[in-house]
Formats: C-alpha cells, sequence, structure tokens
C-alpha cells in the first residue's frame, strides 16, 4: 500500500472535539470535511492508478471514532488505512474493543501498536521502553491473531533509543510526526488540521506543506527536542489558553 517517499497524512478524532490532551481539538478534523479529503483522494486513485501507494491514510489513538465515524466513509470509498492501537485502552470509555479492531482487520485495514500506555516513551528506561514496545506488540498479536509490524510513535517524540528499540522488537516501520522523516524505517506523517480548508488539502496533497507551515512544524520539533515534551506541553497549553480568551473577548467586543 504504501511506498517509501509516499505523502502520510495522520488524523486523529474525526467529528468530535480531541481526547483531552493539550491542543488534541487542532487536529478534530469534522467528518464532512474527512469525507470530502477521503473522497479526493480516492477519486484521485481511480483516475491516476496506483495513487494510494503515494498517499497514506494513518489514524492514532484507537477512539471509538475510528470505528462510528472514519470506518464508514474508508468503506464507501474503498480505503484502506493504518489505525495504531494503544493496546491499555482497548475496550475502555471513549475507544474501541477488540471486535471492532478485528472488524477492521478483517476488513483489510492495517493494524499497528501505538504503546502500551501512550507516553512519551523517549525519556523511559530500558526496562519500561521494552514494555511500550513489545507487550503492546504482543498483546495485539494475541487478540488479533496476526503480526503487528507498525509503530506509531506517542507525541512523535523519540529519540536514538526509540529507534533501536524498535528494531530489537521486531518492527519493521515506526511512524512520526515529522513529516522530514524518511529514511526507509522512520517514515513521517503531515498532520492534517482542523482549520484546513478543501484547497490547502489538495495542495499538501499534491506539493507539500506550505513554507510557513513546514517552518512551523520544524520548529515545534525543535521546541519539542529543547524543552521536553511536559515543558513544552504546558508552555503549548498556556498559549492556547491566552489565544482562546483573546478570541473570546473578541467576539463580545472587549
Amino acid at each position: 500500500m504504501m511506498k517509501n517517499k509516499a505523502r502520510i497524512l495522520l488524523y486523529h478524532s474525526i467529528g468530535a472535539d480531541g481526547n483531552g490532551e493539550v491542543g488534541s481539538q487542532l487536529y478534530s478534523v469534522s467528518i464532512e470535511d474527512f469525507k470530502q479529503q477521503m473522497a479526493y483522494i480516492s477519486k484521485r486513485s481511480n483516475s491516476r492508478g496506483g495513487f494510494l501507494s503515494s498517499v497514506a491514510v494513518t489514524f492514532d489513538d484507537g477512539g471509538i471514532t475510528d470505528f462510528t465515524n472514519v470506518y464508514p466513509v474508508l468503506k464507501e470509498f474503498g480505503i484502506r488505512a493504518y489505525f495504531f492501537i494503544i493496546a491499555s485502552k482497548v475496550g475502555t470509555r471513549g475507544y474501541m474493543n477488540w471486535q471492532q479492531i478485528k472488524e477492521l482487520k478483517n476488513y483489510g485495514m492495517i493494524i499497528g501498536s501505538h504503546g502500551l500506555s501512550h507516553r512519551n516513551i523517549a525519556g523511559l528506561s530500558d526496562e519500561e521502553l521494552n514494555q511500550e514496545l513489545m507487550e503492546s506488540k504482543k498483546i495485539l498479536e494475541e487478540s488479533l491473531n496476526e503480526r503487528v509490524d507498525y509503530f506509531a510513535v506517542p507525541f512523535g517524540f523519540y529519540n536514538k533509543k526509540v529507534i533501536e528499540k524498535a528494531k530489537e522488537a521486531g518492527y519493521k516501520r515506526v511512524f512520526t510526526s515529522k513529516f522530514t522523516d524518511n529514511d526507509g524505517f522512520k517514515h513521517g506523517r503531515i498532520a492534517v488540521k482542523k482549520n484546513w480548508d478543501f484547497n490547502y488539502f489538495v495542495k499538501v496533497i499534491n506539493s507539500g506543506l506550505s513554507v510557513t507551515d513546514r517552518s512551523r512544524e520544524l520548529i515545534k520539533h525543535a521546541s519539542r527536542k529543547i524543552l521536553g515534551v511536559g515543558n513544552y506541553n504546558r508552555i503549548r497549553k498556556a498559549i492556547l489558553k491566552e489565544q482562546k480568551r483573546n478570541k473570546l473577548l473578541e467576539a463580545i467586543g472587549k
């Protein structure tokens, strides 16, 4: 389905207001927008032949909207996608259960791991890191009765040790949120945002992010590396809160 130079799209919750994590609402694409985006990808695939070999669609977390909102649209347009599951969250409130994940798998969707507990794995000890990588893989493989070859890094935050341990755990590919990653093992993704209009989505598919968005993404990843996920998220949360406050004041004319 996917070649090394594929344009890989990253989605989170579709038709919901995020999962409660810092900034998650920025990536909460509406069902209507998502359907229009998938219709475009499907049309291009049918008209150009093999287009899906250069565009891959991925979903992180394993939230319930993957089944209720995403799955029907993908079926409608005949699109296979990657679903990265947080193993310990399966069957808990707001997440898919095993029956639903198995239905995705049986339809032809690709199931991967998003870790055991969805935490910043770059700062873990060797033992904790092995647990996140290997235990999640084991749970998924035993529950689905098939190999799990792909891993998506929680928060997109990784270091050299994470990559080495992922290889040792038996993963064939690691998916990140750094769009420049493309070395045959690490595959960077482009996170689709709520505020994208359709014309910009088409532009991203055909020619990549704008210069402004590329710069923002590179600055974001550099900031994460320098500050660490915890400090980065605290600062980001404060900024987003202030932006929300300013919009509210603007709306009421103050």
